[in-house]
């Protein structure tokens, strides 16, 4: 089955080192699928199922974890203060 994953998120995979996927609930019919490389960047995708977004990361070849039980990808993520750095990623005003 061809799975549509977005191309930023497919470019994230692609050109991030050490890149791992956590697979969430977000809504009633919507599945997260976030996108965290070894620096702590990360991006998002939504999907319609757990399992659609599972093949989406077999697909572009990123290790997944379901919901978050991997520890090491919290610490991963929250590794980098986006917002308090300078040249971070700012919030909208």
């Amino acid at each position: 089955m061809a799975v549509s994953v977005p191309l930023d998120v497919r470019t994230f995979a692609i050109l991030r080192e050490d890149v791992e996927a956590v697979i969430q609930r977000c809504g009633l019919n919507t599945w997260d699928c976030v996108l965290i490389d070894v620096g702590g960047n990360w991006t998002r995708a939504v999907f319609p199922s757990a399992e659609v977004a599972e093949e989406a990361c077999r697909d572009m070849e990123v290790p997944f974890h379901r919901d978050w039980d991997e520890p090491r990808l919290a610490r991963r993520m929250n590794r980098r203060d986006h917002w308090g750095q300078p040249g971070g990623q700012r919030r909208a005003l």
